[in-house]
């Protein structure tokens, strides 16, 4: 499995919009890796890579910036899994898209859409039957099956409404996918004791300096090393495990620069728009 970090902001883009903050004027002067965009990841199996994407996680509405900016369309997608029904996170009427295209619509596959009641109710609107796709509820703790990827979800502990992290398998490998996730309670403590992570991506919606939070509907950086510290003593990672972020606002008042710095002493890799993640072989 391989991942495309498209979207690495939290809820507000990098630089956004009124701010002149320090961070946002580094972004809006330099431009570069501290340029964020809203969340949305792609995940390539052997051998796609240079292919279309077929499975999504997330789709926000900055989508279309990254269609201009790396020359990809979605007309292959298969498989969208959603966290929850943040705006962030889902723009119901980039669904509705699929059936007004110009080009050939009966070329388009079935796409597949997983995601938690809540999200349901954010996209009930939609026809699915006339933009040919439909509707999977996926349920805490309970594991399916998306297309190759046998996937478990856990629950974050953001609210309101059911947010899940996602434990994705394919390959042999295990990969742990939980942005908006907080510090998880213990049910998903217990039921992430039950594997072994080859690799993480995380979020970390303040990424610089303070005080852990464990009740927060957002890891801070301080949270997130109280969580990467516990996993390791649960054995589900190791020292070595590689571990990279999203969904990182302007609000923790470090440039991606001084994240790097921040997140090496801890084994972190802050990521970034454009990034490509990968277990190790």
């Amino acid at each position: 499995m391989k991942f495309h970090i498209l979207g690495s902001s939290a809820g507000k883009t990098v630089p956004r919009p009124f701010c002149r903050c320090r961070v946002c004027e580094v972004a809006r002067n330099e431009g570069g890796r501290d340029v964020r965009t809203r969340c949305a990841v792609h995940l390539y199996l052997d051998g796609d890579e240079d292919c279309e994407p077929r499975y999504a996680l997330d789709l926000s509405p900055d989508v279309s910036f990254h269609f201009i900016r790396n020359g990809f369309a979605l007309d292959r997608l298969e498989h969208l899994i959603f966290s929850h029904a943040d705006a962030d996170h889902i723009e119901p009427n980039l669904l509705e898209i699929r059936r007004t295209i110009l080009s050939d619509r009966s070329a388009l596959p079935h796409l597949n859409i997983y995601g938690s009641e809540t999200v349901g109710d954010k996209i009930a609107a939609l026809d699915l039957d006339r933009i040919n796709a439909s509707w999977h509820l996926a349920e805490p703790f309970v594991p399916f099956e998306a297309g190759e990827l046998n996937i478990t979800p856990l629950l974050g502990n953001h609210g309101p409404g059911i947010v899940l992290n996602h434990i994705v398998q394919h390959g042999g490998k295990t990969v742990l996918l939980a942005w908006d996730t907080g510090y998880w309670t213990e049910d998903s403590w217990e039921r992430a004791a039950d594997f072994t992570f080859d690799a993480v991506i995380s979020e970390c919606t303040t990424f610089g300096p303070g005080d852990a939070d464990h009740e927060a509907r957002h890891m801070n950086f301080s949270t997130l090393v109280d969580k990467k510290e516990r996993l390791t003593e649960m054995g589900c990672i190791t020292d070595s495990t590689p571990w990279t972020t999203l969904h990182i606002g302007d609000n923790g008042g470090l440039t991606y620069n001084e994240q790097v710095n921040l997140g090496g002493k801890h084994g972190v890799t802050p990521g970034y728009d454009g990034m490509w993640f990968a277990p190790p072989e």
